[in-house]
C-alpha cells in the first residue's frame, strides 16, 4: 500500500499499563498509517519505552485523568492532539486485519464520505466469539479529523457531526483480542459496575428484592439463549453467567446505597445490646 497521494491517517488510542499489548499493537500500523497519537493514563511499566523506541510515527502523551475524567475525555485529547486528516479510533488490545487496512486506505480518499462505519470480532479467552451480543459491535471509529468525538464513563458513545448520507461501510471486521486472562476481565468488570450502577440511579427507583433477581435471569437468558451464547459452547456459557452476574453486582451497588445501615449506627446498636448483658438478665453481674 502506498501513503503518497492520499489524505494522511492517523490512529488515536488510549492506554495504561499496556507493555504487553503495545509491541503487537504497533507492529500492525507502522507500515501503513502516517501517525498514531497515544493518550496515556499514568502507566507504571514500559509502555511509554515501547512507545518512545518506534520512531518519530508516534506521539505518546502522558496525561493521566484529573477529577471526574473518564476514558471519552482521554481520547478526545488525542484528536485534539492528531494532525491526521483521518482518524482511526482504536484499543491497544485491537489489530488490524491485511483487509481492513487495505479498505481503510482505499476509503480515506473517497471524497464523498466523512467517516465509515465498521464491525468487529470479538474475542474471549482468547476464541473468536459468534454469540453473546459479542459480535454486535458496530460503530463509527473512522472519521475524517473534526467530525467525531466521544462521551461517557467506561464504554463510550460516539458522536458524529457529518450527516448519515456521508457516513460508509466498510466490509472486513476489526479484532479485537480483549483480556489476557479472566482474571483481567473480572478486574475490567468491577470498573465497569460503576457506570451500570450510575445509569440505574439515573431512573430514581428503588431497587428491590424482585430487580436483583430479574436482573440475573433475563440477563442470562439474553447472553445465552436470544443472543445466541451458546453457539461459542463452554466460553458462552461463562459469558453468559459473567454478564448476569454484573448485573447482579451493579444493583447490589445501588440496593446497598439506597438501603444502607451507617456503621455507627450498627456500632451504638450492637454496644446498646451488650450493656443490656445476655437475653434474659436486667443487669450485667
Amino acid at each position: 500500500m502506498q501513503k503518497q497521494d492520499l489524505p494522511t491517517l492517523g490512529v488515536v488510542a488510549i492506554s495504561y499499563n499496556e507493555e504487553t499489548d503495545l509491541p503487537a499493537f504497533l507492529k500492525h500500523l507502522l507500515p501503513w498509517v502516517d501517525e498514531i497519537v497515544i493518550v496515556d493514563d499514568g502507566s507504571t511499566d514500559r509502555t511509554g519505552e515501547i512507545a518512545a523506541a518506534a520512531g518519530d510515527t508516534v506521539r505518546f502523551l502522558r496525561s493521566p485523568r484529573g477529577p471526574g475524567e473518564y476514558y471519552a475525555d482521554q481520547r478526545n485529547k488525542g484528536i485534539a492532539a492528531a494532525a491526521s486528516d483521518w482518524l482511526l479510533h482504536m484499543d491497544i488490545d485491537e489489530r488490524v486485519p491485511p483487509d481492513l487496512a487495505g479498505e481503510i486506505r482505499l476509503a480515506v480518499g473517497r471524497p464523498d464520505f466523512d467517516a465509515y462505519r465498521f464491525r468487529r470480532v470479538n474475542y474471549f479467552l482468547h476464541r473468536p466469539m459468534r454469540g453473546g451480543g459479542l459480535a454486535d459491535w458496530d460503530q463509527v471509529h473512522l472519521a475524517r479529523r473534526g467530525c467525531l468525538e466521544f462521551s461517557g464513563m467506561y464504554h463510550e458513545a460516539v458522536h458524529i457531526s457529518a450527516p448519515e448520507v456521508r457516513i460508509g461501510r466498510l466490509s472486513a471486521h476489526m479484532l479485537h483480542l480483549n483480556d489476557e486472562t479472566y482474571r483481567e476481565r473480572l478486574r475490567k468488570s468491577a470498573d465497569y459496575q460503576f457506570e451500570i450502577a450510575a445509569r440505574i440511579k439515573e431512573d430514581g427507583k428503588p431497587v428491590r428484592y424482585a430487580n436483583i433477581f430479574l436482573s440475573f435471569l433475563t440477563e442470562f437468558l439474553y447472553k445465552f439463549i436470544w443472543k445466541r451464547g451458546f453457539l461459542d459452547g463452554t466460553p458462552g456459557l461463562i459469558w453468559a453467567f459473567h454478564s448476569a452476574a454484573a448485573a447482579v453486582r451493579a444493583r447490589a451497588l445501588v440496593w446497598d446505597e439506597q438501603n444502607r445501615i451507617p456503621r455507627a449506627e450498627l456500632e451504638e446498636k450492637l454496644w446498646r445490646e451488650w450493656q443490656r448483658g445476655p437475653a434474659g438478665t436486667d443487669d450485667r453481674e
